[in-house]
């Protein structure tokens, strides 16, 4: 019995209802095919079926079928171009106004994954970026966004019961996507291409640097060039053409959205120099012409909080006989700024901070620290320049080498800090229970509380014999947070100092803001008292208690 599903018969339908030449295709689809045969032959095996499906008249369901191709095609397109890292840095900045932005938020929010691979295939890494109006990556993202989210509603049955969706249904989406792949794999795709090539040249030659402002003319192609660009060797022609030159350095841009509101662009170039600094063989000296020319005081100062951080960042990895007073003085200017970048506090703390202490450099550690403790008004109180955490982390890492190194002029320069405080808000060091000068003692404290101690601990770790004269003046301080500090130096070296206690004048335990240090000095050391002391502090307290 012949049911139509013999193997011949079978053989003959498919010759005969298949079509089994190649479509006549446009010219815009030729590029496209030809293009998506340099990516990979199987997407633009994808597009060609497509196509097929596209200008076939027998497939019943083919608004499907072209919806499953373009999803492949997409799919692919987006995993080439994009990293798993680069998704995750801009998916965790897709906030209801930045998918707002882009798209249908309700349908948005569900896709966040899909949404980032195309921002990251684009190269865009910067929500801010996203709210801008004027970035051509913007207006394409949101053209490729809109067409790719569409995908899934013809992919997917729509209910067994219902009549297949017609073509026509998805033609004008296919049309869509089309724009979208020849602006993707067509002029854009092929000049990263050529930056790919470029980035391979352990070397530029003449030709490529005079051709290479011409192909980074735009701000995602400079951003692709000096992410792939690895070569060490690069360096010193790129400064010379001018690439690190301060004046390249982006000023900070408006929100068009939140007027008032400031964003810092990336200098690519820079961070190029940040990556390759750590490179045991990169020159110094240019690294140096680099950072100084930046850190120029004579120039005008670009407050840019990417470029300072990177630009902290570079001088972290410079020798110390490299690191110059006006590095310092940038570094101050910075952590002033309101475009501060958080990281920049911890490059502080715990790279240049120790790299100076290392190589001894005493005035550049003490100009340093100046900074790190430094306090300035603002209404309504007193506020830290850097985050009172990564000055705990970098007090509590290094207090013992500051010590070493620096001595009393780290307390002096303390002090002056505490002096502020107390003249600003005697509360917020009245109510310090008790001076302790071991930092690892404090759990989470306020800054008072970090700055008492770590000068403290100065004193602490002092020879008695250095700090004697300094102990004296700072028991006559009208300022009973000064006078509490002196009062444990006299504990932590009572041996060589308790004479200064014995010499008060008047009874000491009249003096109640120093409760706290005075009881503490009694009972640490009562056991050396001899007994004419001890008589001595029967009569102070008997002279309380009248």
């Amino acid at each position: 019995m012949n049911d139509g599903f013999d193997d011949e018969q079978d053989s003959s339908r498919i010759q005969s209802d298949v079509p089994s030449r190649a479509p006549d295709l446009s010219p815009q689809q030729r590029e496209i095919r030809q293009n998506l045969e340099a990516i990979g032959p199987e997407i633009a095996a994808y597009y060609l079926d497509g196509i097929k499906i596209l200008h076939g008249t027998d497939l019943e369901t083919a608004a499907s079928l072209l919806a499953h191709i373009a999803r492949e095609i997409d799919g692919g397109l987006r995993d080439i171009l994009s990293s798993d890292q680069a998704k995750a840095n801009i998916q965790n900045q897709l906030t209801e106004e930045v998918l707002t932005k882009l798209g249908n938020y309700s349908e948005l929010k569900e896709r966040k994954g899909h949404t980032a691979s195309i921002l990251a295939a684009l190269g865009i890494d910067d929500a801010l970026v996203l709210l801008s109006t004027d970035d051509v990556r913007v207006n394409f993202a949101i053209r490729w966004i809109n067409v790719s989210t569409q995908f899934h509603r013809f992919a997917h049955r729509h209910g067994a019961w219902r009549v297949p969706r017609d073509r026509e249904e998805f033609e004008g989406l296919w049309y869509e996507f089309e724009g979208i792949l020849s602006n993707l794999v067509g002029s854009f795709l092929d000049l990263l291409s050529r930056l790919d090539r470029i980035c391979a040249y352990e070397e530029p030659t003449q030709e490529i640097r005079s051709t290479l402002p011409n192909l980074l003319g735009s701000e995602e192609r400079r951003a692709y060039f000096f992410r792939k660009l690895e070569f060490l060797t690069w360096l010193e022609p790129l400064k010379e053409d001018g690439w690190f030159d301060p004046d390249r350095n982006p000023m900070p841009q408006e929100s068009p959205d939140q007027p008032g509101y400031y964003y810092s662009p990336r200098w690519h170039a820079l961070e190029y120099v940040v990556r390759i600094s750590t490179h045991p063989e990169c020159p110094a000296h240019i690294l140096v012409d680099i950072i100084d020319a930046i850190t120029d005081e004579s120039r005008e100062r670009i407050d840019n909080g990417r470029t300072d951080l990177d630009t902290v960042k570079i001088i972290g990895t410079l020798p110390t006989d490299r690191i110059k007073p006006q590095h310092i003085t940038f570094i101050a200017d910075a952590l002033k700024s309101n475009q501060k970048y958080g990281l920049m506090e911890q490059e502080i703390g715990q790279t240049i901070l120790p790299k100076l202490l290392d190589g001894r450099k005493l005035e550049l550690t003490l100009a340093l620290l100046t900074i790190m403790l430094e306090i300035e008004f603002v209404e309504p109180d007193l506020r830290t320049l850097m985050d009172d955490y990564w000055i705990e982390d970098a007090l509590k890492r290094h207090g013992r080498a500051i010590a070493n190194l620096c001595g009393i002029a780290a307390a002096d320069i303390a002090l002056v800090q505490i002096r502020k405080i107390a003249d600003a808000n005697r509360f917020k060091v009245n109510f310090i229970k008790r001076v302790e000068s071991d930092l690892s003692q404090l759990s989470h404290p306020d800054y008072a509380e970090l700055i008492v101690s770590f000068t403290s601990a100065l004193f602490r770790f002092a020879a008695p014999d250095s700090i004697e004269q300094t102990v004296q003046v700072l028991l006559q301080d009208p300022h009973a947070i000064i006078r509490r500090i002196a009062f444990k130096a006299i504990t932590d070296h009572y041996s060589n100092l308790k004479h200064l206690f014995w010499e008060w004048e008047g009874n000491p335990l009249d003096e109640i803001e120093l409760k706290p240090e005075m009881y503490e000095l009694i009972q640490t050391n009562n056991y050396a008292f001899s007994e004419g002391e001890m008589e001595q502090i029967l009569q102070w307290i008997e002279s309380t208690q009248d």
